[in-house]
């Protein structure tokens, strides 16, 4: 299909550069009325250390890209000692795209031997330890069933099963079921909208569960992303106009919570840690939301999160605009490095911080900061406040 009408990418500028302040903004005590309101303030942000990079790779498969911004390194996932590597551009349609990896300790690449039928791999997700790659803008026929790419036979395998128009993100409530979440194929007298597929017989059919739109379709209308926390499964759809709901399954009942924790429409900016699903907000940064309050963790100060990654130390790792950090409880933040240039993606691998670069297919590391070893001397951030920050 490759249709680059609509995206993520504008998107996010827009809603961006709609926030009506970069940084918490403090909440201001009750003024006469004749008073002259002070401006909003941002907090000051922590200075972070400077660290140098290294080059360990040049992708060949985002290389051979035609566009430039299907060179981007746009995820990076670890699963047996080797980075999945996402990359691709369903702005112009860059696809087909191959699925690879990266050995960070050879620096070699590598590919699975499968190539996914899709213009962008935005995001690999781990379930049950099995790898899946949605695919972001499907190149196949605007009538052909659309999925993902998995390894979850054994061997990897493209997947053809729901009327998706775009697949963004797929997940499991469970552990059993499996989930897809992005958008439905245009049919007489619809446009689509916003749409979450659902399996529970091993992926053999799958079942339109939830579906968002506007009053008026444009087309605009999609799920980014989708987590299940504490037993519920939990996704909101962007682009209608009516500010939808956050959708909540349980497992048997569907209900909707009037709140937007999540402006994520990048599903790799977007993972369930300690009991929270962690994502940015563009008016609040990023927040903490734990299926019934949202807590600002993080502000706007340091730019959207990009990227996550969860390597199995203890910790979360965030890419911000202006900052790397970690958690152990997703509440405390860490700051460890000011983000390099370019840096799109992040992976932790034995101490070591991998960055994915913008435009030209690189893999960088962190030179002189060893993860393992750092103490906790850095300033930390987190936000108490009653309103949030």
């Amino acid at each position: 299909m490759g249709s680059p009408a609509l995206s993520p990418r504008p998107l996010l500028s827009a809603l961006a550069a709609g926030a009506t302040s970069l940084g918490c903004v403090l909440a201001l005590s009750a003024a006469p009325a004749s008073a002259a309101k002070p401006a909003p303030t941002s907090p000051t942000p922590m200075v972070l250390p400077t660290y140098s990079t290294s080059v360990v790779g040049i992708s060949p498969q985002a290389a051979a890209k035609t566009t430039a911004s299907g060179k981007t390194i746009r995820s990076l996932t670890m699963d047996n000692g080797k980075f999945y590597v996402g990359h691709g551009d369903y702005l112009e349609n860059s696809g087909p795209t191959k699925v690879s990896t990266f050995d960070p300790v050879t620096r070699t690449f590598a590919e699975s031997g499968l190539t996914a039928p899709t213009e962008e791999i935005t995001t690999y997700r781990k379930i049950n330890g099995k790898m899946y790659a949605p695919w972001t803008d499907p190149t196949g026929s605007a009538t052909a069933k659309q999925g993902f790419s998995t390894n979850a036979s054994g061997v990897w395998t493209n997947e053809y099963k729901a009327p998706a128009e775009h697949v963004y993100d797929v997940a499991s409530l469970n552990g059993s079921d499996l989930w897809m979440v992005g958008s439905a194929k245009n049919v007489v007298g619809t446009k689509g909208g916003a749409a979450a597929y659902r399996s529970t017989n091993g992926g053999a059919t799958w079942s339109l569960v939830s579906k968002d739109t506007s009053v008026t379709e444009t087309g605009y209308e999609r799920y980014y992303w989708a987590a299940a926390l504490n037993g519920k499964m939990y996704m909101q759809a962007q682009g209608v106009t009516e500010d939808p709901p956050v959708r909540v399954f349980d497992g048997s009942r569907w209900t909707s919570l009037a709140m937007t924790p999540c402006h994520a429409v990048e599903a790799r900016s977007v993972e369930v840690f300690k009991g929270l699903i962690l994502c940015p907000n563009y008016l609040k940064g990023l927040i903490a939301f734990d299926g019934r309050k949202m807590t600002p963790v993080l502000p706007m100060t340091y730019g959207n999160v990009r990227d996550f990654d969860i390597p199995g130390d203890g910790y979360i790792y965030a890419l911000a605009g202006h900052g790397i950090f970690r958690s152990a409880d997703g509440l405390t933040w860490q700051g460890l490095a000011q983000t390099p240039d370019l840096a799109w993606s992040i992976g932790v691998h034995n101490g070591t911080i991998y960055l994915g670069q913008r435009l030209n297919a690189t893999i960088v590391k962190l030179d002189g900061l060893n993860v393992n070893a750092r103490t906790a001397t850095t300033a930390t951030t987190t936000c108490k406040k009653p309103r949030g920050c």
